[in-house]
C-alpha cells in the first residue's frame, strides 16, 4: 500500500514561505493548531506554514513527519443533529521539521528568517518552567524556554542594526496552565539576566515581542490504534501520523485587533476569540467542561460505566450530568448565562460522542485536586447565593465514596456489577480519606463523622468546609445513602426531587 507523501498527493505541494516556528509536533499541535493554519491557508487568509522543532531529545514525531513530506491525515469526530460525523483531511500546513539536538545551528539561522512572524509551542504542562542551564549557541538545551530565548538573541543581533522594530515576533503557547504567555516570558526574561544578554535584548523582549496568553478546548486522542488498518483500507495509503481528535474546538487570545489580523482565525470561521482578558473563558471551561467530568465521573465509574459516552447514555446517569450542568453548576457561576448556556450544549454534545472512547478511569487521576479546583467553587458560589446544590453535594458524597476501601496508593474502588478499578491521587489525600472511613459505621451519624473529617481538612481544601452545617449535613446524608441504597438510586431519587 502507498504511504501518504507529495508523490501520493502533489496538489499539496505547497510555495507558502515559514511563518511559524513551532516548538512540539505532537498530537494536539497537529490536530488542532496546525490544522487551523491549514483552514486559513485553504481560504487565502495566512498564506504561511510552519517549522516544526522536535521538543524532546527522544522524540519520534519527527522523523515520521518528515518521511511523509510532513503531510498527515486529521480525522475529527463530532455530533450534528444528532447523528455521528466524521470528517478527514490531509493537511499540508507543516513545510519542514528541524532537531534541535542534532540541528541546532540550523533552527537559529531560521530564526533569522525576514518571513517568520511566530512562534507556538505546545511542550507540556512541564515545559514552561526555568530549568538553569548554560548559553549555546552550537548545543541546544533541554529546556523550551532557554530554547526560546537563544532563538530570540539570535534574532535581535541579526535584525537590531537593520530596522527600527528590531524583528519583534509574537510568540503564542498553548500549553494548558494559566498566564502561559506571562510565565513563558518572565523565565526567558531570567534567562537573559543569566546569561547577561543585555538591556538592549531585555528591551527587545519587552517591547517589540509579544507574548499572548491563551487557552485552547479540544481533545485530540491522535493515532486511532484498535481502527488503524481499517482506515489505511478507507483512504488507500498508510499514515504513520494519522490524528483523531473531535470536531469541537475553542481558543481565546488575550489579545487584541492586532493580533485578530495577524490571525484571522475567526474570519476563517473557526471557533477563536481575541479578547483582552480571557479569564471569562478559563473559568466557564474550568467549571462546566471540567467541572461536569469531575462531579460526575465518580458516580458512574461506581456505577460500573467504563466511558464518558457511556455515562451520557445511560438514563439515570445522563440526565444526572445534564442537571448538574443546567440546573446548578450554571446558575451558581457569575458570567453571563447565555455564554455559558451555549458552551454548555457544545459539552454535552461532546460528552455523547462513542469515537472518543474517553474512559473514566483516566478522569479520575488526581481526583482531590480536581474536586478543590473544579467543583468545590461551584458549591461555594451557590452557596453564597444562598442555595444549597443538592446534586453537588452528591457529587462530594460519590468523590468520598471512591476511597471506601482504599489501603494505600493505587486507589482500590469496588463498583457496582462487581466490577472493580483503580486511579491515582495524592497520597496525602489518600491517607486523610483513607483514615475518615474508618469512622463509619453503617449508620447516617458516622457518615456524618466520615464528611465532617474530609471537610475539615484545610489542607485539602485550603479552609474548613464542614463550618457549612448544612452543607456537611446534607453530604453525610448522601454518603450513607450511597453506601447503603446505591448510587443509581441515590441519583435517581434525587432526579425526582426536580
Amino acid at each position: 500500500m502507498n504511504k501518504l507523501d507529495l508523490n501520493l498527493f502533489p496538489q499539496l505541494k505547497s510555495d507558502l514561505k515559514i511563518k511559524v516556528m513551532q516548538f512540539g509536533e505532537g498530537n494536539f499541535l497537529r490536530g488542532y493548531i496546525d490544522w487551523m493554519i491549514f483552514k486559513l491557508n485553504q481560504q487565502g487568509l495566512f498564506n504561511g506554514r510552519i517549522l516544526a522543532i522536535q521538543p524532546t531529545p527522544r522524540g519520534r514525531v519527527l522523523p515520521k513527519l518528515l518521511d511523509q513530506d510532513c503531510l498527515y491525515t486529521t480525522i475529527l469526530y463530532g455530533i450534528k443533529d444528532g447523528r455521528s460525523t466524521e470528517t478527514i483531511e490531509q493537511v499540508n500546513s507543516i513545510a519542514a521539521g528541524l532537531n534541535p539536538y542534532t540541528q541546532w545551528p540550523e533552527v537559529l539561522k531560521a530564526a533569522l528568517s525576514e518571513d517568520l512572524q511566530f512562534i507556538f509551542s505546545n511542550t507540556t504542562e512541564a515545559g514552561i518552567v526555568y530549568d538553569k542551564c548554560d548559553y549555546s549557541e552550537t548545543e541546544a538545551p533541554t529546556s523550551f524556554p532557554a530554547k526560546l530565548t537563544i532563538v530570540l538573541y539570535a534574532r535581535f543581533k541579526a535584525w537590531k542594526d537593520k530596522c527600527q522594530c528590531g524583528g519583534g515576533l509574537t510568540i503564542m503557547p498553548c500549553e494548558l496552565i494559566e498566564d502561559n504567555g506571562s510565565k513563558l516570558k518572565q523565565i526567558v526574561l531570567q534567562h537573559a539576566a543569566d546569561w547577561n544578554l543585555g538591556q538592549e535584548f531585555k528591551a527587545y523582549i519587552e517591547e517589540d515581542c509579544r507574548f499572548l496568553n491563551t487557552l485552547v478546548d479540544r481533545v485530540v486522542s491522535g493515532y486511532p490504534v484498535a481502527l488503524a488498518q481499517e482506515y489505511e483500507q478507507k483512504l488507500g495509503y498508510t499514515d504513520t501520523l494519522m490524528t483523531c481528535g473531535e470536531t469541537f474546538g475553542f481558543m481565546a487570545i488575550e489579545g487584541d485587533a492586532a493580533v485578530e489580523e495577524m490571525l484571522p482565525f475567526a474570519k476563517g470561521g473557526l471557533n477563536v476569540v481575541t479578547a483582552p482578558d480571557i479569564s471569562p473563558y478559563r473559568l466557564r471551561k474550568v467549571r462546566i467542561l471540567n467541572g461536569a467530568h469531575t462531579a460526575n465521573v465518580p458516580a458512574a465509574f461506581l456505577a460500573g460505566l467504563d466511558t464518558v459516552d457511556q455515562m451520557m447514555a445511560h438514563p439515570v446517569t445522563g440526565p444526572f450530568v445534564q442537571s448538574v450542568v443546567f440546573d446548578e453548576i450554571i446558575p451558581a457561576v457569575n458570567l453571563q448565562k447565555d455564554m455559558l448556556k451555549s458552551f454548555a450544549e457544545d459539552v454535552m454534545n461532546r460528552f455523547r460522542e462513542p469515537a472518543m472512547h474517553h474512559q473514566l478511569a483516566s478522569i479520575l487521576m488526581n481526583c482531590t485536586s480536581k474536586i478543590k479546583a473544579r467543583v468545590i467553587p461551584s458549591i461555594l458560589d451557590a452557596r453564597a447565593k444562598g442555595v444549597l446544590p443538592k446534586k453537588l453535594c452528591f457529587a462530594l458524597a460519590a468523590y468520598m465514596a471512591l476511597y471506601k476501601n482504599a489501603d494505600g496508593l493505587p486507589v482500590k474502588v469496588v463498583r457496582a456489577e462487581g466490577k472493580t478499578g483503580e486511579f491515582n491521587d495524592d497520597a496525602y489525600a489518600v491517607e486523610a480519606l483513607q483514615k475518615a472511613w474508618g469512622l463509619y459505621q453503617k449508620s447516617e451519624a458516622s457518615a456524618m463523622s466520615v464528611v465532617k473529617a474530609v471537610l475539615s481538612d484545610a489542607k485539602l481544601w485550603g479552609s474548613d468546609l464542614s463550618c457549612d452545617v448544612d452543607l456537611t449535613a446534607l453530604t453525610a446524608k448522601l454518603t450513607h445513602a450511597v453506601i447503603t441504597d446505591g448510587v443509581l438510586p441515590t441519583m435517581q431519587a434525587l432526579l425526582e426531587q426536580n
